[in-house]
């Protein structure tokens, strides 16, 4: 019979639903299990996997109430999440991971507010697209703003990934931009912004794990990854940099008109946002780099980022003046929509088109010295197509959707092709039978006589004289 608090305990687990009843039911059965020890109870939960530390301290603590938050069971704390604080938690009746983010008005403030962020997050999680990760719920409880996200396994950012392999090859960087700007398309469709494309941001997968020659391990995309675009609904309004410096890996791929300006950001700041996540892809820097924030606003305000073509000279050009292009300092000389920019990567990210690695090519040629002021930004080894899982290449997943966005030809679906077949085997029948037929009254017609001709009188009197004359009756 178990202890008052073991059963108190079990009673606020089950509360809670981080305990079912039933798991409940069987761990009093077990004859191993502990029956006055609450330490010794909670470590045998932790072992056999139906408890978390976190949920076993709190537990412990008389806190349980608190591991059951909007309906979710948390499971753990991750740490602090834009605008307030992250759990690893259960979904309420699927039992699939999620991430909760409770929120705090005061980390929101001055510039946004718990309700406009709700607001916010509601709205974005009306949009489906296929490269976009909207909350799933969005709401207040006890007064207090959460949001819960999708936690997609087996996945990463591309910003963890790029440190870990090294920079991307040209045509599955402007893969990955071309399924985010397809994503953005969406999104500015609806006349709402994401406020916030960077590599982290950018989540990738399913991935693979390739042990190498040392015993050391390292994740890579496999064949038929994709990305999906993150923490769309979720972004803060900020104050301007001016005024609080975010982050260094956020200030370093906003847009140089939100440095100073107030309020919500742009369509085309998220395109600024883009260019400079592939500029991360290609070179694994940001076009601003620095330990500080104050380092990075520094670079920020100074002017151009080191040059792309110089640090990756087997890039090609027109992908190169893309980039550019999407890195604009004035809004107004950036490519004006996202269904543009999804246009434009789109040719190059399939083999044998501009970025794509040549079916006999070996790894990318490596960059040129740079001056003496930027020697230190120079890419000293490229990896190759293999580290990120494409070979040489691309695979038939991407091909085929990167040919979507634009067919110079129509495409004959599967069921015209069987149709077209069949009215080509009705076709050719009827020419045969025409044929046959037409053989067969052919050889009808020669093997008829000809009437014989209508005799002149001439003839007729010619032929009267040769006939002989019947003899007479009774003649002597």
């Amino acid at each position: 019979m178990p202890s008052d608090s073991i059963a108190g305990f079990l009673d606020r687990a089950q509360a809670s639903k981080v305990l079912f009843p039933e798991q409940v039911e069987q761990l009093i059965r077990q004859p191993d299990v502990p029956q006055s020890d609450l330490g010794a109870l909670c470590e045998y939960l932790q072992r056999r996997g139906a408890l978390t530390r976190f949920q076993a301290d709190m537990l412990r603590q008389g806190r349980g109430d608190e591991l059951n938050f909007a309906g979710y069971p948390l499971l753990e704390e991750v740490g602090p999440c834009p605008g307030g604080v992250a759990f690893r938690a259960l979904h309420p009746s699927l039992r699939t991971p999620v991430v909760v983010r409770r929120l705090r008005a005061g980390q929101l403030a001055p510039a946004d507010s718990a309700g406009a962020f709700v607001q916010r997050a509601r709205a974005a999680a009306a949009v489906s697209h296929p490269h976009l990760a909207p909350p799933l719920d969005a709401g207040f409880y006890h007064d207090e703003a959460y949001a819960a996200v999708d936690g997609p396994p087996d996945s990463a950012d591309l910003g963890a990934l790029v440190r870990e392999i090294g920079p991307m090859p040209a045509f599955l960087a402007a893969e990955f931009g071309r399924q985010v700007a397809s994503a953005l398309r969406a999104v500015h469709e609806r006349g709402l912004v994401h406020g916030e494309v960077r590599p982290g941001n950018i989540l990738v997968g399913p991935l693979t794990t390739k042990t190498g020659p040392d015993g050391t391990s390292r994740r890579r995309p496999s064949a038929n990854a994709t990305v999906k675009l993150a923490e769309f609904g979720l972004i803060p309004l900020r104050s301007p940099v001016a005024e609080a410096l975010p982050p260094a890996e956020v200030l370093a791929y906003l847009p140089p008109d939100r440095l100073d300006a107030a309020g919500p950001p742009g369509p085309r700041g998220d395109l600024y946002g883009l260019g400079a996540s592939l500029y991360y892809l290609l070179t694994a820097r940001p076009p601003f780099a620095g330990a500080t924030p104050e380092e990075v606003l520094k670079r920020l305000r100074a002017g151009e980022p080191p040059s792309l073509a110089s640090l990756r000279p087997d890039l090609p050009a027109e992908l190169v003046q893309l980039i550019g292009q999407l890195m604009a300092r004035r809004p107004e000389s950036r490519p004006h929509t996202a269904a543009d920019v999804e246009a434009a990567l789109a040719k190059f990210s399939r083999p044998g088109s501009g970025g794509a690695a040549p079916a006999d090519a070996g790894e990318p040629p490596l960059a040129e010295p740079l001056p003496d002021a930027e020697a230190s930004l120079v890419i000293e080894e490229m990896p190759s197509s293999e580290d990120w899982g494409v070979g040489n290449a691309f695979s038939a997943a991407h091909a085929e959707a990167a040919a979507a966005p634009a067919r110079p030809k129509k495409m004959i679906t599967r069921r015209e092709k069987v149709r077209l077949r069949i009215w080509l085997a009705v076709g050719t029948g009827l020419w045969l039978l025409a044929g046959i037929g037409w053989l067969y009254l052919g050889g009808c017609f020669r093997s008829t006589p000809s009437p014989e001709p209508e005799p002149t009188p001439a003839k007729k009197k010619e032929d009267k004289k040769r006939k002989p004359s019947a003899p007479r009756d009774g003649g002597s």
